[in-house]
């Protein structure tokens, strides 16, 4: 399942209290002696039970504690690797130097992104996408820019897109939607009052949701069919919320190229009639 395992539990640290919250410390500053504890030992050295432990392993979408184990056995190395990818901008590197670091940790957002989507979460995707004629996409704020890019992409392919720019027009039009609709919700921390305001509404439609948040166990994570997590860090001179829009609008694009792999023909046919049509504004064809 997921490689990248401290920042996995970073994606949830916010959202976790109380016993949650002490063996996600332990396990942050204790990665190689972690490895080598059974549920057991854990459960001594953090000072919780069994079932505490568990739980926490199924909070962060593991099967079984054995799962959560063989992770962070294997991501261990990475793990240090991938955080050093996040670096901080020093006034006194050079513009190039600047440069690098932001496309670096663009780089490491994606790839700590990939690390956490496991084969099951694509198919419950695309098996939520399959199923509708329509797609809708909300998003607020800079969310928003990632909705308008599914959006966007989704005008090619066999899927009528759906979307609007104003929350009350999104309101409107998610008490609008039929039973042949799914929705995609992007919210960057999971707890923006509006856009949960939106699901309540799409779940009273009974409409299928998939939500792309950065924040495991967040609001909405809780109110969604499936959630998507988008990984990121902040770092001094560039929000989270950043690295999180590149990760999530990666999300987007995979969405939209496992549904067009699945409709091959219909989103070929949709391909060919957009070329036609945008090559008949062309001055020079």
């Amino acid at each position: 399942m997921q490689n990248n395992f401290n920042m996995l539990i970073k994606s949830y640290y916010d959202n976790l209290n109380g016993t949650s919250k002490d063996i996600a410390d332990y396990l942050l500053e204790n990665p190689q002696t972690s490895s080598a504890l059974t549920i057991t030992d854990l459960a001594k050295k953090t000072n919780s039970s069994i079932s505490s432990i568990s739980r926490f392993a199924k909070k962060l979408g593991f099967s079984s504690f054995q799962e959560l184990k063989i992770n962070l056995l294997t991501s261990t190395s990475d793990d240090k690797e991938a955080n050093n990818l996040f670096q901080e901008i020093n006034p006194k590197d050079t513009l190039k130097e600047m440069a690098k670091k932001v496309f670096t940790s663009n780089v490491s957002a994606l790839n700590a992104t990939i690390d956490t989507l496991s084969q099951q979460q694509l198919q419950m995707a695309i098996d939520i996408i399959a199923k509708k004629d329509s797609i809708a996409f909300f998003g607020l704020g800079a969310s928003g820019i990632v909705a308008l890019d599914g959006y966007h992409k989704f005008l090619k392919s066999d899927k009528t897109p759906l979307f609007a720019n104003d929350f009350h027009m999104q309101l409107m039009m998610a008490a609008t939607l039929k039973s042949d609709t799914c929705a995609v919700i992007i919210s960057h921390s999971g707890e923006n009052r509006d856009a949960l305001k939106l699901v309540e509404k799409l779940q009273e439609k009974q409409i299928k949701t998939i939500g792309i948040t950065s924040y495991g166990n967040s609001s909405l994570t809780k109110i969604v069919d499936l959630t998507l997590l988008s990984i990121s860090e902040e770092t001094n001179y560039q929000d989270e919320a950043l690295h999180a829009i590149i990760a999530q609008i990666s999300l987007i694009d995979t969405l939209f190229v496992l549904t067009a792999m699945k409709d091959d023909k219909q989103t070929t046919d949709v391909f060919k009639e957009i070329r036609e049509t945008i090559n008949d504004t062309r001055l020079n064809k």
